[in-house]
């Protein structure tokens, strides 16, 4: 009998009646949610996580500050992907936490008339140099040129002369070990460099204290965040949400979820913070050694791109991809991860960027912390972000799926009388399902070798439960071409 739902069975008076049931067309997957949300510190006592949802740049400026690392956050996500809503919580400060220091100390007197140029936070700041200027002259007047310039507005950094009046002595705006991020340097270009002086920076330093964030854990709730855009960069902040991100992408919970981090440090200072996390296929670990950029910056380009990305296509790589917000902003040639360290990189759990001779940043291969099998302890290999995307896709839209076409369906065993039955379903029904879906998956690219694997899926009533049906059901994910080896053989 038909599935009526809204016509009564008993129904006498004489005419034609037609419900409209919405089915899933066979040729179509549904869209997977996408939320985002930037979870970092704060020093706004009456902010600590709170969650604010679909924020703007002029919101967070008042509800943070207009040059807080939350709102710098939030201000390169949305230039990254202005159309990507995104949400945020901010974890207050330790009371005893300490904003980090730099020092520009300069040595020497110039003997021209030039325009020099350092660089705080990513942002260039130019002061003209006259011929016969001391170090104390040349302090006093890129003080001038600092507080003139949006250093103080946009990053919070202010800048005072220092104990002899030779140099510069910038704080961070705010407190906390993450400050350390901010980066500070002199212009290597030849056109700055001041004859007869010499400069000396010492870059950030001092900053100290790291919020505990599993307060924010609490506060994501049960709501669905597809990525996590963590600008605490601590092992404790790291592995407190990967263990989150595990236990959303249970069978139970089945809301995957990534988590981006950014770090700026060396190769060994990398391989560290992935080592805590190595098991972990949920979070992407981006380092970068001396680069201009904020490591806030760092990953809130890098979660704009690979959030969108992946929601559209869980299976193409993302080489390729530009980082707009980081143009000029990366490490320079000689302080850039070499591709001998990004191979060491690589395969240990971090992803890597390229930066061009034009100064634009692309991505060069995004891989998970995951090195390690969580189930047998042994090696992984390179695990791409990809792979977990691929079955995150598949499991929601098969979920989606099944839910949406027989959840009121009978369930009878294969060969019944009533297999063939109008709401009735068969495992022998559902593997054939499971075949159909493996296609449409396949001709969209995410998966492969379907005429093998979807034979191979189990449908099976389960022996104690007989509205239960248990199955395993074998994919392939999709691969990519990486690397292309050639041997070029000259006849001559």
């Amino acid at each position: 009998m038909p599935d009526f739902r809204e016509i009564p069975g008993s129904y006498a008076v004489p005419g034609s009646y037609m419900e409209v049931h919405d089915l899933p067309a066979a040729d179509r997957v549904s869209d997977m949610p996408l939320r985002v949300i930037i979870v970092g510190q704060t020093n706004q006592q009456f902010e600590n996580n709170i969650l604010h949802e679909n924020v703007t740049v002029p919101q967070v400026e008042n509800i943070y500050g207009r040059s807080a690392i939350m709102t710098q956050a939030v201000r390169a996500f949305m230039a990254e992907n202005p159309n990507l809503p995104v949400d945020t919580i901010g974890i207050l400060t330790p009371g005893d936490a300490r904003a980090a220091t730099a020092t520009i100390k300069f040595t020497g007197s110039s003997w021209r008339n030039m325009t020099s140029g350092v660089y705080i936070g990513g942002i260039r700041v130019s002061w003209t140099v006259s011929s016969g200027d001391t170090p104390s002259t040349v302090a006093t007047n890129l003080l001038t040129a600092i507080n003139a310039s949006l250093i103080g507005e946009n990053l919070g950094i202010t800048a005072q002369i220092g104990n002899g009046g030779d140099n510069i002595v910038l704080t961070a705006g705010e407190a906390g070990q993450l400050t350390n991020d901010f980066n500070v340097r002199f212009s290597s270009a030849t056109v700055d460099q001041i004859p007869g002086m010499g400069v000396l920076v010492n870059s950030m330093a001092g900053g100290t204290g790291t919020p505990d964030m599993s307060p924010a854990i609490l506060s994501l709730g049960d709501r669905w965040y597809t990525d996590v855009v963590l600008l605490q960069n601590d092992p404790a902040a790291v592995t407190l949400f990967a263990q989150e991100a595990k236990r959303r992408s249970g069978a139970m919970v089945a809301r995957d979820m990534r988590v981006h981090v950014g770090m700026i440090g060396t190769q060994g200072q990398a391989l560290n913070l992935q080592g805590s996390v190595s098991t972990s296929e949920n979070v992407i670990l981006f380092p970068w050694w001396f680069p201009k950029a904020s490591s806030w910056q760092m990953v809130s380009a890098l979660a704009a791109q690979v959030a969108q990305s992946l929601n559209t296509d869980p299976a193409r790589q993302l080489r390729g991809l530009p980082l707009n917000t980081l143009a000029g902003l990366g490490p320079e040639k000689q302080d850039d991860f070499s591709d001998q360290q990004k191979n060491v990189l690589l395969n240990n759990g971090c992803s890597t960027a390229v930066v061009n001779d034009d100064g634009t940043v692309t991505l060069q291969r995004v891989v998970t912390t995951r090195t390690i099998n969580p189930a047998s302890g042994t090696l992984s290999g390179v695990w791409d972000v990809m792979i977990p995307a691929i079955a995150a896709r598949v499991r929601y839209e098969w979920n989606t799926y099944i839910e949406a076409t027989y959840f009121r369906s009978k369930l009878a065993d294969d060969g019944s009388p009533l297999a063939n039955a109008d709401g009735v379903v068969t495992p022998k029904t559902l593997k054939g399902s499971w075949a159909g879906q493996c296609k449409l998956y396949e001709a969209l690219g995410w998966i492969d070798d379907v005429a093998i694997t979807a034979p191979q899926a189990v449908f099976q009533r389960d022996l104690s439960d007989r509205n239960r049906v248990n199955s395993t059901l074998p994919i392939k994910p999709m691969g990519s071409l990486m690397v292309l080896a050639n041997i070029l053989n000259m006849e001559v």
